[in-house]
């Protein structure tokens, strides 16, 4: 992670592109039967949902998975 702040510098525009360049080779490698699922933390997942369909296609967005968490070490 060190390294990737070091080349693409902090916030979350370089998160943005840090993650634009490994998103653009899954899509390059992903069959057409295959599917992503995208983990990140709720301050950049709209971000990232606008990055994808710009990759992806927004046509191809089929849901969004939301945790629910309770109780445990908050």
């Amino acid at each position: 992670i060190e390294a990737a702040r070091r080349a693409f510098g902090k916030g979350m525009q370089s998160y943005l592109i840090f993650m634009a360049v490994r998103l653009t080779e899954m899509h390059r490698v992903l069959r057409d039967t295959g599917s992503i699922y995208l983990h990140c933390d709720p301050t950049a997942s709209h971000y990232l949902k606008l990055l994808m369909d710009g990759i992806f296609g927004h046509e191809n967005f089929l849901n969004e998975v939301i945790w629910h968490y309770t109780g445990g070490g908050r």
